[in-house]
This record gives structure tokens, sequence and C-alpha cells, in this order.
């Protein structure tokens, strides 16, 4: 099931995104659940309470509590890196306060379906792609981790530190085995120790990227080109 909710004040708004997506669910035979939510206070109490979305549509001119702080709430009170926003506006001055909120698209009013529908398979393709479960063992016993949830995977001599929103742990492997599963999952090799999941990234320099967690980490000099060359096919790829 791919949950959806929709955050503006303007009841004419909300009605047409979620006509639009129901409609198109239905004619593409997909599993949504959509919730609508006309203010920015009503929305972040529900998900304060440990209710999750895998997208959210939201209006920057909300009262009260407008969309960019709901946004900001959502990733750092929250801490919740996953979730894909749109933002939605009549207005297109908003561009530099978004950047920290990281939203997947800004749609301008008025809204077009055809934009809806392209936000909405994103979001899809975007999910299916943190899809996926790492598997290690410890001694006898074998772990599993979902791949949304891993930051980056670390080498330390013969074992491997896995870092993820949960917390850190450690396993014997070598950093090229983990790539081989994990490059699938759009995972960058910057460093010889160091392999970071992409959709963890929240700041590229060319010479480091940061981590959701505000975690620094290197681009090692000779994996540079390939990093930028990554990156930048991989933005490609998510605005198709």
């Amino acid at each position: 099931m791919f949950r959806i909710a929709i955050c503006d004040d303007e009841s004419v708004i909300c009605s047409q995104i979620e006509t639009v997506i129901l409609n198109y669910a239905a004619e593409n035979n997909l599993k949504v659940e959509i919730q609508v939510f006309y203010s920015g206070e009503e929305l972040y109490r529900f998900l304060e309470r440990g209710q999750n979305f895998d997208l959210l549509f939201l209006d920057i001119e909300l009262k009260l509590i407008n969309g960019i702080e709901v946004g900001r709430k959502i990733r750092e009170n929250l801490d919740n890196q996953i979730m894909q926003i749109v933002y939605i506006s009549g207005k297109d001055s908003y561009y530099l306060d978004l950047f920290e909120v990281r939203p997947m698209h800004f749609l301008p009013k008025p809204i077009k379906a055809a934009e809806i529908i392209k936000d909405l398979r994103l979001a899809m393709k975007l999910t299916d792609k943190l899809g996926g479960i790492f598997i290690y063992k410890k001694s006898r016993e074998t772990y599993r981790k979902a791949v949304k949830d891993i930051l980056y995977f670390e080498s330390l001599n013969r074992e491997v530190k896995i870092v993820s929103t949960e917390g850190e742990d450690q396993f014997y492997g070598k950093l090229d085995n983990v790539f081989e599963q994990m490059a699938k999952y759009q995972f960058l090799y910057i460093h010889k120790s160091y392999i970071v999941n992409y959709f963890h990234v929240t700041k590229f320099k060319y010479e480091e990227v940061t981590m959701s967690n505000a975690v620094v980490l290197p681009i090692s000099q000779s994996r540079r080109k390939e990093t930028r060359e990554l990156q930048i096919r991989y933005e490609r790829e998510g605005v198709e």
C-alpha cells in the first residue's frame, strides 16, 4: 500500500489532487491510501503519533504553521528523511527556503493533472529503489536491515560498520562484497572506506558528502569523477 497525504487549506485543491490520484490508481490497478489535512498543525499532530506517509503534497501558504515549517519539523524534529515532499504554491519565490527540506518537487498553482501523476510515479519509483533488505551475519546469528534505513557502510580493518537510522553495528566482511549487493539500490562507493546511500546524502561537495545524520564523509580523489557522474545520473533519473 502506497500512503499519500494531501495538506492544503483549500478544499478544492485537496479534492483535485485526490481525484487525479484515485483515477490514475484505478486505471493502473495501483493500491493507494490517501489522507487529507486542512492545516499544518493537524498534519504534524498526526505524524507525531507515529503515523507516516510515502508521499506528501504540502501547501506552502498554510495558516499558523506554514508548509516550510512543517517540512522542517518532519526532517528535523521527527528525523524523517525518507518521506517524499511535493510543495504546492501560487508563488515561485520560495526556492531558497525549501533547500534544507529537500523537497522532491515544486508544483505551481494552478496545478496540472499531468504534473500530479508525474510526481506520483516518481515517488513510487524512488520507494521501489529504497526497498529491499540487507542481510549480514554475526557469529551464528543472521540480521536483516531495511535498505531505506541504511545511511552508510564503513570499512574497519576486517570488519564493516553499518550505520542506520536505528544506530550502528559491525560484522566481519569486505566492503567490496557489500557494494556488490548495494549498488543496485543507488549506493555510492565514495572512498575505499565508505559506501553511502545516495538517498541519505543531504549535501554533495566535490571532496565530501554530508549525510542525513550530519556526519561528513570524504570522497577520495580517485573516486570524485565517478561519484559526480553517478550523482548527475541519479538526479536525471529522478526527474524523468
